[in-house]
């Protein structure tokens, strides 16, 4: 959500004139994330998100959209694509496919509290059952095809150690199978920028421009390596109370409990590369932000150490309810 497509007043005006939100006031950029273009745009009639869509093709970004009015119908707090005087949700503005949504309350969280991990496990549970009857035609675009392709973009301006410990794990994840794992709608990248908090109340999950079709489990282990990892140190409260908010809703088979340490060193592996390929490659644009990849290196080499690698573990609950611990295997 940085800011690469500069637009001016007058053209926001026209653009507005379309809408039934009011005459526009004034706009400002918005700075976080990295993949779309993002203003916040203040009108006579209250606050909306423009969003100036930078690569996904406006086939693709008819099911994001979609996706969106099936969540927000439901009650899940996500943005709501607002409909123009025709009734379309998807426009285009500066060449760029556009949308206008409405404006969440509440703020990202920079270090979640317990209370605010737990809100996010539940929400990722609704969000993975809200959606199992829905199909999204999209299929996940950041597979072990895609970290194999980065590597080989990146490779000649890494470290000899870096490279080693990228290939390596590289070849571990290609031997790995998610066939038979529960799969469905994921977010793919519900990272704390992601979600918006008024106190410990939930009130905002943003940006699902990277939601795919994939294993469910995944989507919880790249949630997770954010919301409970603290400068690449895994915080093992704050895990357990994540993954445990998350089971009441939805339970763990027994081979995504197999599954469970693999998908977290994937998930690392995976935004390490975007975020090297992101440092290597930058884009331009008027505001951007650059994300520490040493960050999801840390991560990474504690999840593939035997001795430090956390597994949620089952745990006799007179209640009935699906609760873990952590520890560490040896």
């Amino acid at each position: 959500m940085s800011v690469y497509t500069s637009i001016t007043h007058a053209q926001l005006e026209d653009f507005f004139v379309g809408y039934l939100l009011g005459d526009v006031v004034s706009f400002e950029g918005i700075a976080d994330g990295i993949d779309n273009t993002n203003y916040r745009v203040k009108t006579t009639k209250g606050e909306v998100v423009l969003t100036l869509f930078e690569s996904m093709s406006e086939s693709e970004l008819d099911h994001i959209i979609g996706l969106l009015a099936h969540l927000s119908a439901n009650h899940l707090p996500c943005p709501m694509p607002q409909a123009d005087r025709q009734g379309r949700l998807l426009h285009r503005l500066s060449n760029k496919p556009a949308a206008v949504f409405n404006h969440l309350s509440g703020a990202a969280v920079s270090l979640p509290s317990i209370a605010q991990c737990r809100a996010v496990g539940e929400q990722l549970a609704r969000l993975h059952l809200c959606t199992q009857q829905r199909q999204l035609p999209l299929n996940n675009s950041n597979d072990i095809s895609w970290c194999q392709t980065v590597f080989g973009h990146i490779s000649g301006y890494l470290s000899v150690a870096d490279a080693e410990l990228i290939d390596e794990e590289l070849k571990f994840q290609a031997q790995c199978s998610w066939s038979g794992l529960p799969s469905g709608v994921i977010h793919g990248d519900l990272f704390k920028d992601n979600v918006l908090f008024d106190g410990d109340r939930l009130s905002g999950m943003l940006d699902f421009y990277s939601a795919c079709t994939g294993p469910l489990l995944l989507d919880v282990a790249i949630t997770a390596n954010d919301w409970c990892c603290e400068n690449g140190t895994v915080n093992p409260d704050k895990l357990n109370t994540m993954i445990s908010a998350y089971q009441r809703l939805r339970p763990w088979q027994d081979d995504e409990l197999l599954m469970w340490s693999t998908a977290l060193r994937a998930a690392a592996l995976r935004f390490w590369l975007s975020r090297l390929q992101h440092q290597i490659y930058p884009r331009p644009g008027v505001i951007t932000q650059q994300k520490d990849p040493l960050v999801f290196r840390r991560i990474l080499q504690q999840h593939r150490q035997p001795q430090a690698v956390f597994k949620p573990v089952p745990k006799p609950d007179l209640t009935n309810a699906n609760t873990f611990t952590t520890r560490r295997t040896a």
